[in-house]
């Protein structure tokens, strides 16, 4: 349990930012009704409760403050407007995120081994957003929410959920490690070195849709009704953290280099998330369950395609500019003693396949939900985040970053 010590809404420095609405692209409307985005990130913090009082709050409210003059859209909502049109992001004078500021007697160092542990002793550190409301026949729904948990003398946490809509895990990085850079320094954001490259980039027309995906993905959600932030619900699941060190990574390259050369680049990612998915399916027939011989295990990845669009959108484009992939593969090839090879030959492929090629970015996605939704949900395992993020080096003048943890709804 956490004892919640202040609860305030933060919003960029008033009158600095223009009201704003975005159109949701079709990289944002794939994420609507789907669960928020939950992650935990943990740093050691040897100092009692009045430092946490009288020096860290004040210093990260008012880093975040002048943070939100630039990626001002975590502040706003996710607007629906009346007559059943089409969602987007918007931002006015005055809108704000929750921020919660609690403390909490959790054994922090059981939450942040790498054991076993509790999927619920996470959940009190997560702030809940705010509910939807209706302004003038609008529905409106808070996207982006902050609680900051200090574990006396031992750690801190600081906890985010977020709505998929108004942003995917390139653009949150870039937030965090602005608003750490801001705290660290204490300095306004554009007045940073290279602050051209750093600061969000919003312009929503570079993205083109020859297709006009979107219109279809719209067509598909508004016949679900709009429910707003689900809280988490009671949970049995166990977290558990493995490691693989840079010379098990290595071992898993030079196997897959050998038995797949038609792979031109056999990367970190690939090998890891073959080894995992594999080895999940062998774990649970391992454990005796039955599977038919045409028993079908899917695996999703996200890849960023800012790069790769026509034309290419810079770095620090804020939004969503991720595309879904799937691969599939009978159980029984996965369970063999091969079956490592076997996922890394698929996901390798279809990475080299489509990141490779522009063109090749677009196929498929117009049958995404008749693709996802004829498949059974059981056999499926999927990868958040990505290592070229370099979470580890965000720094708040706390020490280097201990553990970072996604909640899994």
């Amino acid at each position: 349990m956490v004892n919640v010590l202040e609860e305030c809404q933060l919003s960029p420095p008033p009158g600095l930012v223009d009201e704003k609405s975005l159109p949701l692209t079709l990289f944002e409307i794939r994420w609507l009704h789907f669960h928020h985005v939950q992650s935990l990130f943990f740093y050691k913090f040897f100092h009692p409760k009045t430092h946490f009082m009288e020096i860290t709050i004040p210093s990260l409210k008012h880093s975040l403050s002048l943070v939100l003059k630039h990626f001002y859209l975590f502040a706003g909502n996710l607007l629906f407007p009346p007559n059943l049109g089409e969602p987007k992001i918007h931002y006015e004078d005055g809108d704000s995120i929750l921020m919660i500021f609690a403390e909490s007697n959790t054994d922090f160092n059981y939450l942040i081994k790498n054991h076993q542990r509790k999927v619920s002793h996470y959940h009190p550190l997560i702030p809940q957003l705010p509910p939807m409301f209706v302004k003038h026949n609008t529905i409106l729904a808070p996207v982006f929410a902050i609680q900051v948990t200090p574990f006396p003398n031992s750690g801190i946490s600081f906890g985010f959920t977020m709505d998929h809509v108004v942003a995917d895990g390139n653009s949150f990085i870039q937030f965090m490690k602005l608003w750490a850079t801001t705290h660290k320094l204490q300095r306004d954001p554009s007045m940073l070195e290279g602050a051209l490259s750093i600061l969000p980039f919003y312009d929503r027309a570079m993205v083109k849709d020859p297709n006009n995906i979107a219109s279809m993905y719209w067509q598909h959600h508004q016949k679900t009704k709009f429910k707003g932030y689900q809280p988490l619900l009671p949970t049995s699941n166990i977290l558990p953290t493995f490691l693989l060190h840079e010379a098990d990574i290595q071992r898993l390259k030079n196997r897959v280099i050998v038995k797949c050369p038609t792979l031109f680049h056999v990367s970190s990612f690939t090998v890891t998330c073959a080894f995992t998915w594999a080895c999940m399916v062998k774990s649970r027939a391992w454990i005796g369950e039955e599977v038919s011989e045409n028993e079908l295990e899917h695996f999703i990845f996200s890849a960023d395609c800012r790069a790769h669009l026509d034309p290419p959108l810079p770095e620090n484009y804020f939004g969503n500019c991720v595309v879904p992939f799937l691969v599939t593969a009978k159980s029984m090839r996965l369970i063999d003693e091969d079956g490592f090879i076997v996922a890394a030959n698929l996901i390798g492929g279809t990475i080299q396949e489509k990141i490779g090629r522009k063109k090749e970015i677009w196929e498929g996605l117009e049958r995404w939900y008749q693709n996802i939704s004829s498949i059974n949900i059981e056999r499926i395992v999927g990868v958040a985040g990505s290592p070229r993020f370099a979470v580890y080096d965000i720094d708040f003048r706390l020490g280097k970053l201990h553990k970072r943890v996604h909640i899994n709804r």
